[in-house]
Parts: structure tokens; sequence; C-alpha cells
């Protein structure tokens, strides 16, 4: 039952040198903050609209209302820790289908600040929780789908931790005698927890991928506060672990510990273990920088129209290929390609990440294909799990090329009349969205999440303007329909019926909207968001997602 309410996915952190960082939507030459926002360092986070911006649901709070009693449930449960809080609702993600949520996008959903998060632990109140959940709410969901999707994980949870609060007390005697017995060792604790998981599972885990995972510590760290492996042990609990299960268990490892040879002999076992993972991962590593075998190569070039079409329809352009990779990870169940990552498939240089926008070459694109081709793999297979996933993404960008020609110069027009103003131009995007979804997005947001700019800039070049604007379009997205909007608002600026000379801080308070159609949801579904990475305060710089 181990493991299975804690992370199942082991994330191997990788040093990617700082140029690498420039591989996200937005990318070449960062974009420059105006001056009075140049203060002093500190931490920034990503924005992610999967998080921040779900479609709204005009009975969101009314249907988050109905299951207030087990939020709050949750939020006891938990005593308001942000970590906690990150686990379950991860928890409800894989529930549904869904990767899991970075820790910077849940600081954005419960609206947390890097000021918020300087104590340790971190604590969200029960209002800011409820709120998250609301923001949860779909347009057609209604309170048995939320109920199903969402409050059943909570129940669940709620129900594992009751259940694993008893067992462990339970515990606590026979646990301070081993810790006791083992001096705090990490590593004697390690053998202790990989023994209460099937035999098969227990040569996956080092002892720093355990240290770092479950008892979230520093990897290296060799010793364990007796409290501190109580606590996390009852969170890696599931509502299958019986104390009466557990205890032989312990009993043979305080035992074992009270044993200096058989300790010893238990210790080098540990080390034999992490050697044989280390060498793994070694193996694996020179495998993926050797590139595609010939068959790979062989494999992916029957499908080189198909590749072909993506590249020219993308023009080649490292964001839409980023999204259209990401498309096919989510599609097989898999989390979106960190931008890294794709920069490392691309293999893109530096100089290839200083144009802007960034570009691959076909051949860069044909190759990277072939490195996700598995040695097992028959053409039916990469042809479902893969090609037919990138087709889609090609006829969205190829109608989206299509409509932007007609709407080109229209919004070039528009960008005239305006002067590039950030906030004319947010007001005439919020007015392609239906009234009832407008209330999630503010003007910095639109300017980190669809405009790709920094969040405070008031002025956005045209071609800024112009490939972002393709880049939010989807299929449903008609020029025909959005043409008359483009007028009206030309000729609103040009009568001098709209406002174009307040700056965003003025105007911060009222700037509230939802994206064109969903094209938060749309940007999320495509693996685009904005990141902020260490810089002065309210400077945007490219930069890759942080690893967990």
């Amino acid at each position: 039952g181990f493991f299975v309410s804690g992370p199942r996915r082991l994330v191997k952190l990788r040093i990617v040198s700082m140029w690498m960082l420039r591989l996200l939507p937005g990318m070449g030459p960062e974009t420059k903050k105006p001056d009075e926002y140049n203060t002093t360092k500190r931490e920034k986070i990503i924005l992610r609209p999967s998080a921040a911006l779900p479609p709204a649901n005009v009975n969101a709070k009314q249907i988050a209302n109905k299951f207030t009693s087990q939020i709050r449930e949750m939020h006891k449960m938990c005593g308001g820790r942000l970590d906690l809080i990150h686990m379950m609702f991860c928890q409800i993600a894989e529930h549904n289908g869904k990767p899991p949520i970075p820790p910077q996008s849940m600081l954005l959903l419960l609206e947390l600040t890097p000021e918020d998060c300087k104590e340790h632990p971190v604590i969200v109140s029960d209002v800011a929780l409820e709120k998250a959940f609301a923001k949860m709410i779909k347009p057609e969901d209604n309170a048995d789908v939320f109920y199903t999707k969402v409050i059943s994980v909570v129940e669940q949870q709620v129900a594992r931790s009751k259940h694993a609060t008893v067992e462990i007390e339970k515990l606590r005697p026979a646990f301070k005698e081993l810790h006791e017995a083992c001096g705090g060792s990490s590593k004697a604790l390690f053998a202790f927890f990989m023994e209460l998981l099937p035999e098969e599972q227990r040569g996956q885990y080092s002892l720093p991928m355990w240290v770092s995972m479950v008892m979230k510590l520093p990897p290296q760290t060799t010793h364990i506060e007796l409290d501190h492996f109580t606590d996390c042990f009852a969170q890696a609990m599931d509502s299958t672990d019986t104390a009466e299960s557990i205890l032989p268990k312990v009993r043979k490892h305080i035992e074992l510990n009270q044993d200096p040879k058989a300790a010893a002999a238990k210790a080098a076992e540990i080390d034999r273990q992490a050697k044989e993972i280390a060498e793994r991962e070694k193996a694996a590593q020179a495998h993926a920088q050797s590139g595609p075998s010939a068959e790979a190569v062989e494999l992916v070039n029957k499908f080189a129209t198909n590749i072909k079409e993506l590249h020219s329809a993308t023009e080649g352009r490292v964001s839409l290929i980023h999204a259209a990779f990401c498309s096919v990870a989510e599609s097989n169940g898999k989390p979106r390609i960190p931008p890294q990552a794709m920069g490392s498939l691309l293999e893109l240089t530096k100089e290839d990440t200083m144009k802007n926008p960034v570009t691959a070459s076909l051949e860069q694109l044909t190759k990277a294909f072939a490195k996700l081709v598995r040695p097992e793999e028959t053409v039916e297979n990469f042809q479902s799990k893969v090609v037919e996933v990138v087709d889609k993404c090609t006829r969205r960008a190829q109608h989206a090329s299509k409509q932007i020609s007609i709407l080109s110069p229209a919004l070039t027009k528009l960008h005239e009349a305006c002067e590039g103003s950030s906030k004319s131009l947010f007001e005439f995007f919020m007015d392609l969205v239906p009234e009832a979804q407008r209330p999630g997005l503010t003007q910095e947001q639109w300017n980190s999440l669809i405009m790709k700019v920094h969040p405070k800039t008031e002025k956005i070049p045209l071609d800024v303007f112009i490939l972002s604007f393709q880049d939010s379009m989807d299929d449903s997205d008609d020029s025909s329909k959005i043409l008359p909007v483009l007028e009206k608002h030309i000729e609103m600026l040009n009568s001098g019926g709209a406002a174009r000379g307040k700056t965003s801080q003025e105007e911060e308070a009222t700037n509230s909207s939802e994206d064109m159609g969903g094209a938060a949801e749309k940007a999320e579904s495509r693996g685009e968001g904005q990141t902020v990475g260490e810089g002065n305060e309210g400077e945007s710089q490219p930069g890759g997602e942080l690893g967990e």
C-alpha cells in the first residue's frame, strides 16, 4: 500500500546551462521591463494557465459551497500545510488522468506570493483553499460531476488520513525503539521502509530518492529525527496499512540494528543496490546521448510527410513544436515535456536560442521524433500514439495560419490605432469572450500567458501581438467572427472612444476577464505557459520549469 498516497513519479534532476532556460513560449531576447519596476532580486514563480485560469463557471461558487464541509475537513486534516494540500491536488489530477500539478501552479491556484512562502511550513487559509476548489469547476460541471471528479478523492484521502492517524499511534512506541536502535540513521530507516514494499519494487528506489520523496529532506541526509520520520511515514500510509501488519517488521529491524554485524551487512546491501541503480541510470543516459538507432530513424522516415507538414505549419517555431510534443505526451498519460528536455530533443545550440522567435530545422525535428521511438515500437503503435496527435496539431496550426493571414491587416490597424497599448489590445481580446467566462483573467496574466511578454508591459510590439494572437487560436476560431469585433475597436480608438494613456497600475483593479474562447485552457493543453525565473523583481526572463 505504500507510495499510493505519495508521489508516483521519480523525477530525475538534470543540470542545464542557463541559456537552455530560454526554451519557453516567448523565446528569444528577453522582454525589457519598465524602469520603475527594476528593484531588488527575489524569487519568482511560474504562471501556468492550468492552475490560474480554468474556464469560468457562473455557478462555481454555489457548487463548491455544497461541499464546504468536506473541504474544511480536508483543511483540518492537513493543518493547512501547503505541501499536503499540493499532494492532495496531485492525487485529484491523477484520478482524472492528468499529470501532477507543478508546485508553481499550486502557488498561483492558491493565490500565494513568494512573500507568503517565507515561513515553513507554509500555511494556507481555509478561505483560500475553498476558492481554489471553486476555480477547478469547469463550465460543463454540475455538483454530481464535481463530486465524482474531485470531492470523492478528497473524501477518500480524508478517510485515509484518519485511518493513518489511528494506526500511527499504535506504532509510535515501536518506532521509538527502532529509532534508538539505529541512532536515526537514514540508511537503517530506509532498509526498514523498503521491507514494507513488494519485493519486485525494492530495487527501484535508492536511498537519496526515498529521503527526498518520502522523508522530504535533502537527498544526502544521513540522520532523520524521530518525529519527522513518524509524520512522513503516516503521510505515506494507505487505508490498507495496519499497525498489526507493520509491527513484526519493525521488531525485526530493531533486532537487526542491535546486532552490529547484521546492521553492517544490511548497510552494505543498500550500498550495493544504490550502485546498481546508479549504473542503470548511467547506461540509460549514455543510450539517450548516443542518438536514435537506425531502426528508429527508418520507422520515423515512414512519416516524413507528416513531420514535414508540422514543420511547415509551425514555421519551425520551437514554442509550437514544444506544444505539439506536450500534446503527444498528455495523450499518452504522461506529464508535459519540460522546456529544457525539448531543447535537448531538438539539440538546440546557444545560437539557436538567440533567434526571435526560436526555430528548429526540419532535420532537428525529424531527429527529435526518432528519439521518441522505443526499441520495441511498431509502426502501428507509433502512428496511433504519436503521429495521429501530431496531425491534429498540424491542422490546428494550418487553420490558425490561414485565419491570421486574413486578420493581419485589421490586427495591424488596431495596433496602429492604439499605438500598441496592451490595455487596448487586452480590451479587444476580452471582447471576443462570452460574457459569462470573463471574470478570471487580469491584464498582467494576459500579458504573460497569451502575449508572452512581461506582466507589466504597456506597449506590445506588432509582431509579438500577431504571433501570440495566432498561437492562441484554435480550430473553432474564425476570422469572419473576429473581424467585426476588430473593426468595432478600431473605430472606437480612431474616434477617441477608448482610453489609451492610462497605465497598467491605474487599471490593475478593473482589468479582469477570461481568455478568448478558453484560450488559456487551450494554451495549457498545448503545453504553453510563461515562466518568471530568478532576476530583478518584475522582470520576465525565459526559464524552464522548476525541477521537483
